[in-house]
């Protein structure tokens, strides 16, 4: 697995609680507790487009991200700086992008809401502006096995998880399930983000491997996996139905209520190797 750039110190802190138990006595602990912090995304040094709640760790695989997912440049090419400033408790993202998006940008305004750590696309006006259009994905089959594999392993790479037990996980392994990224995030969309942005920087095809998300799979997260490519998507929650019908459209294999012992296949079954040990949705 790729090595982390930023440190964990910055995204959580202890709190100390009183934990009452079952037979009424009061013990004094300390807690691991997640940050949640306002990031501006300020672009070509004028325009705020949004404030989104983030968890402030691998912030610039999370402005990539989102910027690809929101369609507000196509490729990663197309960011041309990205600069990420403190001011006490809030953080700010300084944004270039070319001209020709810019322009396209102000034409679209700004979101009419503060994002929260729980939401993908509050403020947005026009969902057509950041609906994914039709697009090949990779017809590479995967085992259920290497699936599997990646299940069970990935609660051991959920380096801030271990110490605060309550923050998303989204990760991205290849065709044996080995995993070669994880990004983690108070909010499940954002934690999808920071992995695209990654990702969308490696030499590796999205589509020859699969994504997985610790959270409900809404049919945000299919659009913003749609974006890159990604052709499987496992979720340990049950998918929406709107997630599930732009996911057949797209032809995309969607899996829910993903554990080691037992998955359950929304649709594009024809990319599992071996789907019989598994549970189809009708």
């Amino acid at each position: 697995m790729t090595i982390r750039p930023d440190s964990l110190a910055a995204a959580h802190l202890l709190r100390h609680a009183v934990a009452i138990g079952s037979d009424g006595v009061q013990e004094r602990i300390e807690l691991g507790i997640a940050e949640e912090t306002p990031l501006t995304l300020i672009f070509n040094e004028f325009h705020v487009y949004a404030v989104m709640m983030v968890t402030p760790l691998d912030l610039h695989d999370f402005v990539l991200g989102f910027v690809l997912t929101e369609k507000i440049i196509a490729t990663p090419a197309d960011l041309i700086s990205c600069h990420i400033e403190r001011h006490e408790d809030q953080l700010s993202a300084h944004i270039r992008i070319p001209g020709v998006d810019f322009s396209r940008l102000i034409r679209r305004g700004q979101r009419l809401l503060t994002g929260s750590s729980s939401c993908g696309l509050c403020g947005v006006t026009d969902l057509n502006e950041i609906a994914t259009p039709g697009a090949s994905l990779s017809a590479h089959s995967i085992l259920v096995p290497a699936i599997r594999k990646a299940l069970a392993a990935l609660p051991e790479l959920q380096v801030l998880n271990q110490k605060v037990h309550m923050v998303h996980a989204a990760a991205w392994a290849a065709p044996d399930g080995v995993i070669h990224y994880v990004r983690e995030d108070v909010g499940r969309h954002n934690a999808l983000d920071k992995l695209i942005g990654i990702l969308s920087q490696s030499p590796r095809d999205p589509g020859r491997g699969f994504c997985l998300v610790t959270s409900r799979c809404s049919y945000d997260m299919v659009e913003k996996a749609l974006t890159l490519g990604i052709s499987t998507l496992v979720a340990i929650s049950s998918p929406t139905d709107r997630a599930i019908q732009v996911a057949r459209k797209a032809d995309m294999t969607l899996i829910g209520n993903a554990r080691p012992d037992r998955l359950a296949i929304f649709c594009g079954a024809h990319r599992l190797i071996k789907p019989e040990a598994v549970e189809m949705s009708a």
